[in-house]
């Protein structure tokens, strides 16, 4: 427990990057890119979502090989891992112990959630990831965490958070065309226009609310990043008070192959992807536009003309 109260009290004054931000939306080139630089460099660029808060009610069946997408994100590294795993025994304990209530209100209870040290356990799982990643700074990209920036601000207070925006009609397009080209990815095959602007409009205003009390979260444009790379990277730097670094938005080595889910991922960074048409009916991207118009409008996108 001594080992994990000095973690903690490390990582609590640490300056970690979290990027955050709709599904397709663009959050993985952004990642991408920040991993280019020399601050926020690991051994070896990997793109792996840590999904941690959705793992965080089953602390106690934590183990080496459990869960994927934490060993994944430290690179595999199995020995900081496991020194990871020693270091929230207790908290394990705890975890075991609240699984009744745990089940019951799903992280709904902030006093609950706090109750069962998740605040310390996040600390000492970044702080090993760090290590295993061998970067000077964390960075870390969880689209869903925008539910959740308010615990990682508390728990970082030091953090900064990446929000990335694009518009919705292009976002749902990429859903489709993921589905198409992704056979696993059935959550992107069976989303409906409806759902989709529920998860949008909700996420969008939640990070609204943030912004109107908080300076350290940056609204980050898609479209503008796309055409104008070095722009909005200097932007970002400043906004994370790292030098810029115009090397982090060039590829020298391009791989459309690399990811059968986006070819693009792996390569230069353009403008234009595809056309939505290719991908969303008129009377879909309707429906779109008509309940997601309030919330394009306060993010500065026009509706898409629909002859």
């Amino acid at each position: 427990m001594r080992r994990l109260l000095a973690i903690s009290a490390e990582m609590k004054a640490s300056r970690p990057v979290f990027i955050v931000g709709e599904a397709r939306s663009g959050t993985s080139i952004l990642y991408r890119t920040l991993q280019k630089h020399s601050s926020f460099r690991p051994r070896e660029t990997n793109l792996v979502e840590t999904e941690i808060f959705s793992h965080l009610r089953r602390t106690f069946m934590f183990g080496p090989r459990y869960p994927v997408s934490l060993i994944h994100f430290m690179l595999d590294d199995r020995a900081s891992y496991e020194d990871f795993l020693r270091s929230i025994r207790f908290i394990r304990l705890i975890n075991l112990i609240a699984i009744a209530p745990n089940a019951v209100f799903r992280d709904g209870s902030d006093l609950l959630w706090y109750a069962n040290l998740n605040h310390l356990l996040l600390r000492s799982y970044f702080f090993h990831a760090a290590r295993a990643r061998g970067c000077e700074r964390l960075v870390e990209k969880t689209p869903t965490n925008t539910a959740n920036i308010h615990r990682l601000w508390r728990t970082f207070p030091n953090a900064r958070f990446l929000y990335i925006h694009r518009h919705p009609i292009d976002v749902f397009s990429s859903y489709r065309r993921r589905a198409k080209d992704d056979p696993a990815a059935a959550w992107a095959a069976s989303i409906t226009p409806a759902e989709f602007c529920e998860a949008y409009g909700s996420s969008v205003e939640r990070v609204l609310r943030w912004t109107a009390d908080q300076a350290n979260l940056l609204m980050v444009r898609y479209e503008r990043f796309v055409r104008h790379p070095d722009e909005e990277l200097s932007h970002i730097c400043g906004f994370l008070e790292e030098p810029f670094e115009p090397q982090a938005v060039q590829e020298n080595d391009p791989d459309p192959n690399r990811w059968r889910g986006d070819p693009h991922l792996w390569g230069e960074i353009v403008a234009v992807t595809k056309d939505w048409r290719d991908h969303v009916s008129r009377s879909e991207a309707r429906i779109i536009q008509t309940a997601l118009l309030p919330v394009m409008d306060r993010l500065g996108y026009e509706p898409c003309p629909l002859p």
